[in-house]
Parts: C-alpha cells; structure tokens; sequence
C-alpha cells in the first residue's frame, strides 16, 4: 500500500491491511508519526512523544485484536502508561510518572 492512501482507511482498515500483510505495524507507526510531526505544531494536540516506545511496540509481535498492528495516542486521563509522565489532563497538575499501566493501557497494543 502506497503510504499516501494512509488517511483513506480507518482504524479497522489499516488493521486488516496489517492482518493481510500489505502493510506492517512500523509503516503504520512511522507514517503517523510524520503526520504527527506536521500537524502538532499548529494543532497543539500532543504533549509528550513516546516515539521510540511505539517504534519498538510496532516491531514486536503482532497482538491479536480488532485493532492490531495499528498506531493510536494515549490521552492522559485513564490512559495512563508506566513510567510516562502525566498531569491527568491538567496544566496545575505538576508533571508525574505513572507508576503502573492503566487498564485501558494494559489491554492495548502497548500494554503488557
């Protein structure tokens, strides 16, 4: 699959090109960080980029899941994955690491 027609799929699109092995999860990862990079600066929608985290995710084994091999942000509000510094969505929050997975977190991709 030619990377442009990325934003042609939703994210149960780009899981069955990944289960159909026309496209691997760190295709997917990089692509959508490139977009990331382009986008963030005027949309201001990511604090914190865990890129290397999702490189090595996308080059583990493939989970099994509806979503499996494709990219997606975690939002700091029941999101929470360890060692990542939060504010739970707060600016007074002052910045703190997770100490564990969330439950959402554990049952994704990233999770263990």
């Amino acid at each position: 699959m030619p990377i442009a027609e990325y934003a042609l799929f939703d994210g149960l699109g780009l899981a069955e090109l990944v289960k159909n092995r026309k496209v691997a999860p760190i295709e997917l990862v990089d692509e959508a960080i490139a977009r990331t990079e382009k986008l963030n600066p005027k949309l201001n929608f990511l604090v914190y980029k865990d890129y290397d985290r999702a490189r090595a995710a996308a080059k583990s084994a493939v989970r099994d899941g509806p979503f499996a091999g494709v990219p997606f942000f975690l939002k700091d509000i029941f999101g929470f994955a360890e060692g990542l510094p939060t504010r739970q969505g707060a600016a007074f929050v002052p910045l703190f690491p997770w100490p564990h997975d969330a439950e959402l977190t554990a049952r994704s991709q990233l999770g263990g």
